[in-house]
């Protein structure tokens, strides 16, 4: 069982990292030090961008209040004494398929002293792209196949004849590392193509890729002596690329060295699901490039009674990891109406809980604000229960560092 949601997610990501990569955030839309304003940078995809509706809370007992953008950027000064503010941001999107509006509602309860930028991104499912790249393959690529990579868009061409040879990669406009794979039909990869921060722009841009160009890929081994444990690795090139494929083993993809760039980032899996307890657990490490063989056997600890959730009002106990230089960070957790038309997203940090042994939580109702919609306040009769209540520690502090993680910081998770 491989399950990861992530802070602010994602997410993501093909569990690892649709909502890991690198969101253009420039300097019109950062925190504040020195006047302690809050920055909230709201994007749809990769593209920053407003959303329906969304507010502030000031303090865990203040008036909530709507705020305002034209390019994504919402912003507010908390005055509490204590920090604490809460974020409630909803996007509407339209489900062509079903015609019928969607929303996607996250709930951030946050500390100014965990982070002044506050990143909320939604996910993004267009039924067009604005751009295509065509990969023009040579004729040596016949009898062979290929993976190809460029932001979140993959495909896998197989190349029987000469019709096989240009292969389309529909994309939303940007730039992001160019990855190809390739290989013998019938055996793994064998090659790999990389060309660094290629940018495309709407309408359509052509690449001659020849066999020349590639270079003999490597593999590591990811394992570990864990009983019922499972271990792996994903990759994120130019920490914007997610690349993956499959081997025998335990063996996984590694970039060659003469191709690496200290901007790659490697994930290393370890899970376990606790059947005993009926709970999930993952230990994470990121590196910007791993050894030959990773050992991985940390895995947080099971003892954690299951959180309860009754009128729109979650209850549970404090975690701990019981992990060396891991510290309990945030807790999220995720509802949905019967027919997935509304979901919610909800983060509590442990900034803004503080110290206790036992918590109470209260979704709250926004009722009288300007632009809200009754239906954004989860029915009691219809949303009974959470699709799942996690725990989420690491050794980082910055928590938008668990929506962008960085070389050499660990993460672990438990979940319902």
């Amino acid at each position: 069982m491989r399950k990861l949601s992530m802070f602010f997610l994602i997410l993501a990501i093909g569990l690892l990292f649709v909502s890991c990569a690198t969101l253009p955030i420039d300097g019109n839309g950062n925190g504040d030090d020195i006047t302690n304003q809050v920055v909230i940078n709201t994007f749809i995809g990769t593209v920053r961008e407003s959303v329906e509706f969304l507010a502030y809370q000031d303090g865990k007992d203040g008036s909530w209040k709507k705020l305002s953008s034209t390019n994504g950027v919402y912003s507010f000064t908390p005055e509490s004494v204590d920090g604490n503010f809460s974020i409630y941001a909803v996007n509407e999107w339209y489900d062509s398929w079903n015609e019928k509006f969607n929303y996607d509602i996250q709930i951030m309860n946050l500390n100014t002293t965990e982070g002044k930028e506050v990143p909320i991104t939604f996910g993004y499912w267009p039924d067009t792209y604005d751009a295509t790249l065509n990969l023009n393959f040579g004729s040596d690529f016949i009898g062979k196949n290929a993976g190809t990579f460029y932001g979140t868009m993959h495909g896998f061409p197989w190349f029987n004849t000469v019709d096989d040879l240009i292969w389309q990669l529909p994309k939303i406009p940007g730039t992001y590392d160019l990855v190809v794979l390739a290989g013998d039909q019938g055996d793994h990869y064998s090659k790999i193509y990389i060309e660094r921060d290629r940018t495309i722009t709407a309408g359509t841009d052509n690449e001659d890729i020849s066999w020349s160009d590639f270079t003999d890929l490597t593999t590591y081994i990811a394992t570990t002596t864990t009983e019922d444990a499972d271990a792996w690795g994903e990759l994120l090139v130019g920490g914007t690329t997610p690349v993956f494929t499959w081997y025998g083993g335990d063996s996984q993809l590694k970039i060659p060295q003469s191709l690496s760039s200290s901007d790659d980032l490697y994930a290393l899996f370890v899970d376990l699901y606790d059947c005993e307890n009926n709970i999930y657990k993952v230990f994470i490490k990121y590196t910007d490039y791993p050894s030959d063989i990773e050992i991985l056997n940390t895995l947080p600890s099971s003892t954690w009674e299951k959180p309860v959730f009754s009128e729109n009002t979650f209850t549970w106990n404090q975690y701990d990891p019981q992990i060396s230089n891991h510290e309990l960070r945030f807790y999220n957790t995720s509802l949905a109406n019967t027919d997935w038309i509304i979901t919610w997203d909800i983060v509590l940090s442990s900034g803004w809980l503080g110290s206790a042994n036992s918590y109470e939580y209260e979704i709250p109702d926004l009722s009288g604000l300007e632009g809200w919609n009754a239906s954004w306040y989860p029915d009691s009769q219809e949303v009974d229960s959470y699709h799942d209540f996690e725990a989420v520690s690491g050794t980082e502090d910055d928590l938008t560092k668990y929506l962008d993680p960085i070389a050499g910081m660990e993460e672990s998770i438990v979940s319902y």
